[in-house]
């Protein structure tokens, strides 16, 4: 593979990774800014499922920061790898 590819593939790896921190964070902000706004019309029940999604979220962003900084496991590699190879089949 040579360096262009790799710069690609590099990039296709960070939008994917970006896309999923920004859908993770949409989902951090939107469940905090209901809490927030209509805590006492949310029984406890709808308040602890929101609050469950809040920390899942966060946690999905905590590993994909983590996996930015540190490099991303080999599994997660090959799984973008065949999803890039799966859309270039698409396109031909």
């Amino acid at each position: 593979m040579g360096p262009q590819a790799l710069s690609q593939n590099s990039s296709e790896t960070s939008s994917v990774v970006a896309h999923g921190l920004l859908t993770s964070m949409a989902v951090v902000s939107a469940g905090t800014m209901t809490v927030w706004e209509h805590w006492a019309d949310l029984s406890p029940e709808k308040r602890d499922h929101l609050f469950e999604r809040i920390l899942a979220h966060t946690a999905l962003v905590v590993e994909g920061l983590r996996d930015l900084t540190q490099g991303l496991p080999e599994a997660a590699v090959a799984e973008l790898e065949a999803q890039q190879r799966h859309r270039h089949r698409l396109q031909q």
